[in-house]
Formats: C-alpha cells, structure tokens, sequence
C-alpha cells in the first residue's frame, strides 16, 4: 500500500515538474519580463543606449508649428553696428541756424517730422528728413540755403530730441509671468538680449524658446568704407536710367520688327503666319531665350523670349508680332528724385533663441537687438491629456509644460499598466487640425526596450491602453500560482486525501 502510495505521489511531481519546465520554456521563448505577466515592461539590459525622443510624429500629417524664415543665431547676429541715427517719421528735431532771422542770434526751431517724412521751416521751406542721419540733414539745409542765396557759409545743427526709431517690442500673453510687455527703446549701440528680458522684467524660468523677428534687406546699398576696402574691388552696376532703358526699348522693338513683312492694313484681310516669315538672321537670333527670363513675344509664328534688361513695353502689336505679357509703358517725363523701387527690399527673419540655455549662461545666444526687433515670448504648451483603458489610474492630466511629458512619463504618473494590458497594444489620438484628428498605433514595448524612440505629448492628446484575447486567461493562471505550503498548483494539501493520504489521526 505504500509502495503505491508512493508511486502516486512520484508521478504527481513529475506532473507538476513537466508542467514548470512548459511553463518556463513558453515564458522564456515569449521574451516575458515577468512570470507569464504581459503588462511588464522594461529594458533590463547592462549596455546604456541613447534614443531621440520625438516632438512630432512621422507617420501623420501633423501641422507645421515653426514659421517661414525660422533660423538659429548666426555669428552677424552677435556683432553690434555702430552707426548714425536714421531720422524717422514721427522723431522730434531741433533744428539750429546761425543768423537765418537776426544777427548774431541762432534761429531755432522744433520740429516733429510727419507721415511723409518732412519738416517745415522758415525761410527754408520743407525738407525731407526721413532717411537721412543728422549729418546729412544738417547738409541738405545747408545745401538750400546756398542754392536760394539766404546765407553764403551757414552753420546748422540739427538735434534728435525724441528719437523714434531705436525702439524693439515684446510680444506674448498679456500679463503672464510679469513680463512687462510692450515698446522700448534701445538706448546704445551694444543692446543685447538680456538687457532686452531686463527691462521687460524678467521672462519665466519654464519658457525654453523665444524668438526674434527682425526685417532685413535683400540687398545692402554699398557704403564708402566698403567701395574702398580691396584695391581690385568694382563696385556693382548702377541700375539703368529710364532714359537708356526707354532707348534700349525702343532698340529691341526696332530689331523685332525689321525685315518682317507688316502686310496690308488692318482692315484688309489678314494674310496667315506663313507668308510673313521673319529672316532667318532674326530667327537664328530669337530662337536661344535668355537665361536671364524676360518677356516673351510672337515673331513670325513662334514664341521668343527678350532679354530681361530689355522688356518690350506696351505697343501696339502689328499683324506680325503679337506681345505675349503686357509691359507698363514708358513715360516720357521724368521720374522723381526718390522712386519707391529705389528702397531696399525687405524679408522677414525669425531668430530661434534656446532661451533655457541663454538664462543658464550660454552668451552665444546673447543676440544684439536692432531697430525694429520684435521679441515673441510663446506661452507654454499648457493643457490636457486623457488616458483611458488598461491602465492604472486613468483620467485626464495635465501638461507641466512645453516638451516636459513623454509617454513613459504618463505611463508612471497613472501608476503602470494594467494587469490586463498589452503593450503593443496602445493607440494616440492626436488633433491635428480644428476638424480632424489621427489614430496612430505606437508599440509600448519597443519603447520601454529601447529600440524606438519615445514621444513628446501634446495637448488634447488621448492615449488607449489596449488589451487582447489571451490577456484574461493568463492573468487566471497566473492568479493560479499562489504560495501555501510551498508553491502548489490548485492543490491544497488541507484538502488533497488522494494524493498525499489521510492526515494523521484521521479515523
């Protein structure tokens, strides 16, 4: 009777052996970090690695948040220019003239220069001020003076009581993190970045980037410093006067239409394209367009195009030439002394700044601020995210800030996952405009093991945990396992007589 006892007894190890060793080959080829528990996740590897984490997602059409014209600091932006004031519109100026009404007394008067850039004074009349530094006006006064005969070697000073120009701006939320937001001046040449933040008083320690806009001319007008700098130097082109550019004109009209046959008049019928080839001299000629692009004609039935310094203005096309675009025509007056297309052009740049860096010491990011400078302090990116599923303690939380909560991150504020949560199985909703939103499916797993990169949330995120099948039934067997008595599978010895035998003193 013992010896069958035993056996049985034998066997049911053996059973439960088998059972282990099945257990442990599925845990191990399964690459579980944990007993049969999906939900566990982690790296667990000796060898340190370094991953990117993403701001914005690949995989959807996201919106582009930086601007056109976004750069980081060049080292121009760091070097301040020493310059004389350019007068503005809206400038306070004293001017002074020596003897203009009386003897021996200087004749002076306040001005405030208007819309149109102008002062008007006595016996001088008006000025243009606007453009000019103080030097220069002090010259053009003069320069009236002389030219009406009112004094032969005239003294005048001109004075910039309240100059205008030199101002900068700082924009952003109203009345967030006492930032004092608002125009001010820059009261030297040496003006930086931080001096900026400390008459604005102070930007918050949780903002990380600001940035600077700042209009820049496409082209800069050549100084005498620069005309003299190389010895070999040409200085470049001067734009062609609207005398040359009309004779130009008229010489290229004049070229196009010779030797092609005009036809009778326009109230006899028009003869076809073909009897009215041009010469081949011509067409030889006009068949290679410039590269420089300019306007395109008809010539005997084929597009051609001028040269861009000579566009053809606007003619009356005869039976054999036909103007493709239409070209303003040229005036036979004079142009005024200042044009428009005389200003330089203006582009917009945006200076990235890493503000976090600047704040802790980093003077390479210490720009000088230049006239006109606008300042833009973003608020951050405050908000919610909602999480829901297999998860611990799901719920909304909020952004602490801009680029401060990652997935990771959310996963250990609601507590870890969920006994019943897959972590390949997780969706992210995203807005990504006003209308719509993307599902976007992201492996947990991959990202706890080091081998993607994780994600920076955004607000209005929503993240679901996401369970399978299997996921139940292995939570029951791993409920299955418990400790009494040794480790033992559904077997309670309290109550297993057929395998380990009545107790003692059982009758």
């Amino acid at each position: 009777m013992q010896q069958s006892h035993s056996g049985r007894m034998k066997k049911t190890w053996m059973v439960v052996a088998c059972g282990l060793a099945a257990i442990l080959t599925i845990v191990s080829g399964c690459e579980m970090d944990s007993f049969m528990d999906s939900s566990a996740v982690g790296r667990f590897e000796r060898t340190p690695t370094i991953l990117p984490i993403l701001n914005q997602l690949d995989v959807i059409d996201e919106p582009q948040l930086q601007p056109a014209g976004l750069s980081d600091v060049q080292p121009e932006d760091l070097v301040p220019e020493v310059r004389e004031y350019v007068i503005g519109p809206g400038d306070l100026l004293t001017v002074t003239v020596f003897e203009l009404i009386q003897e021996n007394v200087e004749a002076v008067q306040t001005r405030r220069v208007n819309n149109l850039g102008q002062i008007r004074l006595p016996v001088i009349g008006t000025v243009v001020a606007a453009g000019k530094s103080p030097t220069e006006l002090e010259d053009e006064i003069i320069d009236v003076l002389q030219r009406k005969d009112v004094l032969h070697d005239p003294t005048v000073s001109v004075v910039v009581q309240e100059p205008r120009q030199n101002t900068y701006s700082i924009v952003g939320e109203p009345r967030y993190g006492g930032t004092a937001f608002g125009t001010f001046s820059i009261i030297k040449d040496d003006f930086r970045l931080m001096d900026a933040i400390a008459l604005s008083q102070g930007i918050p320690g949780n903002i990380k980037t600001i940035y600077v806009y700042r209009q820049v001319a496409l082209y800069k007008q050549s100084s005498p410093a620069a005309e003299g700098a190389g010895a070999g130097a040409e200085a470049p082109p001067a734009p062609p006067s609207a005398a040359e550019t009309e004779k130009a004109t008229k010489e290229l009209i004049d070229d196009l239409l010779a030797g092609v046959d005009q036809g009778p008049p326009p109230a006899a019928t028009e003869p076809s394209v073909e009897t009215q080839p041009a010469p081949e001299m011509i067409q030889s000629t006009l068949d290679q367009p410039s590269a420089e692009g300019g306007a395109w004609v008809n010539v005997g039935g084929k597009w051609v195009q001028a040269p861009a310094a000579q566009q053809a203005p606007s003619v009356e096309p005869g039976p054999g030439v036909e103007a493709a675009i239409a070209v303003p025509a040229v005036e036979d007056e004079a142009p005024a002394a200042e044009e428009p297309s005389n200003r330089p052009l203006l582009t917009q740049r945006i200076i990235q700044i890493p503000y976090d860096k600047l704040i802790a010491g980093d003077m390479r990011f210490n720009v000088v601020i230049r006239p006109g400078d606008i300042i833009r302090v973003p608020p951050p990116a405050l908000g919610n995210v909602y999480v829901e599923g297999q998860i611990a303690r799901p719920g909304t939380y909020g952004l602490p800030g801009d680029g401060d909560l990652t997935l990771k991150n959310l996963v250990a504020a609601a507590g870890g996952l969920g006994a019943l949560a897959i972590p390949e199985r997780v969706d992210l909703i995203r807005r990504i405009d006003k209308d719509r939103e993307a599902w976007v499916r992201i492996n947990l797993r991959a990202i706890y093991s080091g081998t993607q990169p994780d994600l920076f949330l955004k607000p209005n995120d929503q993240v679901i945990f996401g369970t399978n099948f299997f996921a139940f039934p292995l939570q029951v067997v791993r409920s299955g396992f418990r400790a009494s008595y040794g480790f033992g599978f559904i077997l309670d010895r309290n109550f297993g007589n057929d395998v380990f035998g009545a107790p003692p003193g059982s009758p």
